[in-house]
């Protein structure tokens, strides 16, 4: 097929790496919270780096590239003392299995000015690969998080301004999770943690609290005039309590995850269900 007159190589590269380039990125930072970019927290601040934009020009584009290719490939392994070996362990990291838990705002208790108010728990089951994964496996990975998440409303979680994050790398942990105070973060890490049967190493915990929470994440945000309209701008660290809905791990290879747990009754084809 011919390209069409109208065709711009330039436009159709950008388009191109957009789609393909951007999910990469997603993908390897999956393990940050949300969809929106922001610089809340180192790796927020690099994702938000390395994904592609609309707007960017052909230099910015290429700088994006080269800069979650050094990600990737573990560039600044001689400043930081790292090796092969470590090269080879964060990519061989990048194809496990991830292990998604899903919890949103009740409805009753949302802002009729906002959207309700959700949450995502990410962990890589690094005993696991795309191939080895099995049916029977993955129904038990259900049936544990039925039992540790399912109960009641569903597993609760009161977020708040703070920040917490666990990091276990060997393990498969890099959870960051917004929190009211390090007692409740505490209380969601040993949580995740048992899906595996694993016990928290308080020493890979670390907090995070904002000198002036009320002024750099105000619970009622301030407006803008955008196109001559007044305009709320997005909250940022609502303070709310989420349920939990539902389980999910996406495997290399497939295109959607696999739903293995459902609680909320709105995924058919969930492995398990309430």
């Amino acid at each position: 097929m011919p390209l069409p007159n109208d065709y711009n190589a330039a436009e159709h590269l950008q388009d191109t790496i957009k789609r393909v380039y951007n999910g990469e990125v997603r993908e390897w930072f999956a393990d940050v919270i949300g969809e929106q970019l922001d610089l809340s927290t180192p790796r927020a601040s690099l994702k938000t780096a390395c994904t592609h934009q609309e707007a960017d020009s052909t230099d910015m584009t290429v700088s994006r590239q080269l800069l979650f290719d050094m990600v990737i490939k573990q560039t600044f392994k001689t400043v930081s003392g790292g090796s092969e070996r470590d090269l080879n362990y964060t990519i061989l990291r990048k194809t496990k299995p991830i292990l998604k838990l899903y919890f949103l705002e009740d409805h009753i208790d949302t802002d009729p000015d906002y959207r309700q108010v959700e949450g995502v728990i990410g962990v890589r089951l690094m005993g696991q690969t795309s191939t080895t994964l099995s049916k029977t496996e993955a129904i038990a990975y259900g049936n544990k998080v039925k039992t540790l998440f399912g109960t009641g409303k569903g597993f609760s979680w009161k977020k708040g301004k703070e920040m917490c994050s666990y990091s276990d790398w060997a393990k498969g942990y890099q959870l960051q999770l917004l929190v009211r105070n390090e007692t409740e973060g505490k209380r969601i890490v040993e949580q995740v943690l048992d899906i595996q049967g694993h016990s928290p190493d308080w020493e890979f915990l670390n907090m995070s609290v904002n000198s002036e929470p009320s002024q750099a994440f105000p619970t009622i945000p301030p407006r803008e005039t955008i196109l001559g309209k007044s305009h709320k701008l997005s909250r940022r660290r609502p303070i709310s309590e989420v349920f939990f809905q539902h389980a999910s791990i996406k495997l290399a290879g497939l295109p959607k995850p696999v739903y293995i747990y459902d609680r909320s009754g709105r995924i058919p084809d969930a492995l398990v269900h309430r």
